[in-house]
């Protein structure tokens, strides 16, 4: 736009400013006035004509006179001349009809080859400017509004047929613009005014060679001179004919069905044959192919949304016209195509949000709501990826709005399949007939989209193109946290989940192998991706032996023998030297172990304090499933414990062991309040059983066997500390002796309580005595 104004500044500031306004001038009011003598009939028809005609040859041959001037006084005598003879002829055969119009067009077309003439031969650019400026003003000065809009477009016709004739032998850039605009302007708002379904006939083969013409005007200069695709010449030549001239097309057909599909559809092959015959011409710029090419491309895609629906017309054109433009302005590293491209990517979200609520087709994603949600996303993700990778030409705010785009793009890629998605109503299924079709739809849908930007994003080097994969496992969490919920009622694998959860796994595990770029993301997801795979195994566990064994605790077992032997599994693949383990040993070993054993923990204490009933199998204190997962998910988590000394966690060694050994002390109590509710009879609660003086009886004899066996432990390896647990364990059975059981408990099992204590405390005291401290084993 800067050009244009210098333009116009330099036209009125050098020169012969005098003469250029005063023909301006002159050139309104001759209109004015044979207007104003025609609605009045001051003079002869006749007379009035002769006399503007006579005046406007006059102008030109003494303009043409005075050529050699260097002030160009008589170029613009010359422009003035040619403009009175358009008015002239034009208004003698269309309001007066003097001249019958085969003879007006044929004078017509004289003097569009006389001014180009005039204007070619000296090589002025300012002639032809004003020849065609008239030209195109005469039925705008004239008009009477009961114009025939056929004859209308004839003559704007001719006078395009002029500029195309001069830009044969000139590469007049402000000449053509001055052509395009005044042809697109008028005839929109012609068409604004005055079409009507009925004149589609007779104006659609005007709008094709309008747009024609304007094609073949970028060629020519093209030929003479690159292209420079920028400001407002070679940019509104080369991208704003296929818009001006499609956006016409959309208003004249918007009532035809496929109209648009098929008009895209054309367009598309258009540049496709230009851009092949372009490729095959040394004479001719390469950018214009390749722009060619761009425009094949957008109009192809565009004619997809639209053979299915045109709502979203605006949208999905300002989107993808938004990524042409950003890539020409970084092509040619100017700042006005890259920022006016961006703004179209937020027009085009805004126009698509405002149709958001409008009717969508019936057919899923063949229609514009999916088509250009998916359109949105590919401008968007093809912008982050060009303000990612061009960053050589790009200001800091530009670079900063890829993190702008990137997520927009995941955005509208995820929201146009959970659209569609919900839509989608499975058939096979009763009305009320649970199912999984849609959840399981939806991995897949996420599955396959971050595999293929995956792979784009690594087939092109873009490094942020790595980022929208780590959607995957949060998605994949949160579905199986939602279906897991409905465990009973099918396994995982049904209503397609044997293709989806796979795939998904797979994209997942692909995914993980091509982001060692982010080595912090990459171990949080190598942590979370076990994590995940461990409970997906055991979702499809719990669910098989849901189906054999309704309401059964074994599925309640199941929750914690599957990562039981997933963890255990992995302790024993320390020493595997292959990926993933070797390159994030801490996900797998270290911390994220340590997770996996809070979850085995959490669940011990939760279902310890359950009944666990083995049906079918009878209980057998410690040889029941329950218990027996529990003591090994203690042993496990001891041998861990033992081998994190070489790692991070080794300054929480001790820490962890004091809380080892608390859990498994609680657990013993409450497996000691099962065994009491099986042999005893007695119900749960928990609390209703810890009350009871079978327990008290039953603790109190357990916890003096658990001290003989710390305090012998301690003697045996002389670890005074094991063995000062021990006896602070013994001391805190004869306090609850002496201070809750002597006055709660019944005689018979105060009796058993007194004397099974006392007899262990004795053998405790034979066989365990304490052992020496560290000072005194050296002294001795």
């Amino acid at each position: 736009m800067a050009e244009f104004f210098d333009r116009i500044k330099t036209f009125f500031t050098t020169g012969n400013v005098v003469v250029r306004v005063g023909v301006i001038v002159l050139f309104f009011g001759v209109a004015f006035l044979l207007n104003y003598a025609y609605e009045h009939s001051m003079i002869p028809a006749e007379l009035r004509l002769a006399g503007a005609g006579l005046g406007g040859i006059a102008l030109t041959v003494f303009g043409w006179r005075l050529r050699g001037r260097s002030d160009t006084y008589g170029l613009v005598l010359q422009g003035a001349g040619v403009g009175i003879l358009y008015l002239t002829i034009y208004a003698s055969a269309r309001f007066l009809e003097l001249v019958p119009l085969s003879a007006a067009f044929i004078l017509l077309v004289a003097l569009v080859i006389a001014s180009s003439v005039l204007a070619v031969l000296q090589k002025s650019q300012a002639l032809a400017i004003f020849a065609m400026s008239g030209g195109f003003l005469t039925p705008i000065l004239l008009s009477t509004d009961t114009g025939n809009h056929v004859a209308l477009f004839s003559y704007y016709a001719l006078l395009n047929a002029g500029i195309l004739a001069m830009a044969w032998f000139q590469f007049w850039r402000w000449l053509n613009w001055v052509g395009f605009v005044f042809t697109f302007v008028i005839g929109t708002a012609w068409g604004v005014q005055n079409y009507q379904p009925e004149f589609f006939a007779t104006t659609e083969p005007f709008l094709v060679l309008f747009f024609l013409f304007y094609i073949a005007v970028s060629l020519l200069f093209s030929r003479k001179r690159d292209v420079e695709l920028r400001g407002v010449v070679d940019g509104t030549l080369v991208f704003g004919t296929p818009i001006a001239a499609f956006g016409l097309q959309a208003a004249m057909i918007q009532n035809m069905e496929f109209g648009l599909a098929f008009s895209a559809l054309g367009g598309a092959a258009i540049y496709v044959l230009l851009a092949w015959w372009l490729k095959r011409q040394a004479a001719f710029s390469v950018l214009l192919s390749q722009s060619f090419v761009a425009l094949a491309v957008i109009f192809a895609t565009l004619a997809i949304p639209f053979a299915f629906d045109n709502q979203r017309f605006t949208a999905a054109s300002w989107a993808i016209e938004g990524a042409g433009l950003l890539w020409l302005g970084l092509h040619q590293n100017k700042r006005l195509p890259r920022a006016f491209g961006i703004l179209l990517q937020f027009a085009g979200a805004g126009a698509f949000i405002v149709e958001s609520g409008s009717r969508v087709a019936p057919t899923l994603f063949l229609n514009s709501a999916f088509l250009g949600a998916a359109l949105l996303s590919i401008a968007a993700g093809y912008t982050a990826y060009l303000l990612s990778t061009k960053t050589d030409v790009l200001y800091s705010l530009e670079k900063r709005l890829r993190w702008l785009f990137l997520p927009a793009s995941v955005f509208w890629w995820s929201a146009g399949g959970v659209h569609e998605l919900q839509r989608l109503v499975p058939s096979g299924y009763g009305q009320f007939e649970p199912n999984h079709v849609n959840e399981n739809l939806l991995v897949l849908y996420a599955a396959v989209s971050a595999a293929v930007i995956t792979f784009l994003a690594k087939r092109f080097n873009w490094r942020e193109g790595l980022l929208p994969g780590f959607v995957l496992l949060p998605v994949l969490i949160l579905i199986m946290a939602d279906l897991s919920s409905y465990s009973g009622s099918s396994t995982p694998l049904a209503d397609f989940g044997w293709l989806a959860w796979p795939v998904a796994i797979l994209s997942f595990g692909w995914h993980l192998k091509q982001i060692d770029e982010y080595p912090q993301l990459c171990g949080a997801w190598h942590a979370g991706g076990w994590w995940f795979l461990t409970f997906f195994l055991t979702w499809n566990v719990v669910s098989l032996v849901y189906r054999a064994l309704p309401d059964s605790a074994w599925t309640y077992v199941l929750w914690g023998v599957v990562p039981l032997g997933v963890a255990a599994f992995l302790l024993r693949a320390r020493d595997i030297a292959h990926w993933p383990f070797i390159s994030f040993p801490g996900s797998y070993f270290v911390w994220g172990w340590a997770v996996m054993l809070g979850y085995l923990l959490g669940w011990l204490l939760i279902t310890s304090g359950l009944p666990g009933d083995p049906d079918p199998l009878p209980y057998v204190v410690l040889a029941n499933p329950f218990e027996l997962t529990q003591l090994a998910i203690l042993l496990v988590a001891a041998v861990w414990v033992r081998g994190i000394a070489d790692t991070d966690l080794k300054r929480f060694d001790q820490l962890l062991k004091i809380g080892l050994g608390g859990v498994g002390f609680v657990w013993l109590n409450l497996t000691a309040a099962r065994a009491v509710h099986f042999y005893a009879g007695i119900d749960y609660p928990i609390a209703r059983i810890i009350e009871t003086d079978t327990f008290q009886t039953t603790v109190s004899i357990l916890w003096t066997l658990l001290a003989l066996l710390l305090m012998s432990f301690g003697k045996r390896r002389v670890m005074r500390p094991v063995w000062v647990v021990g006896a602070s364990l013994l001391g805190l059975v004869i306090l609850k002796l002496f201070m809750l059981d002597l006055a709660n408990l019944e005689t018979v099992a105060r009796i058993v309580s007194f004397i099974t204590v006392g007899v262990l405390m004795l053998i405790i005291g034979y066989f365990a005595p304490i052992p020496p401290s560290h000072t005194e084993e050296v002294d001795t």
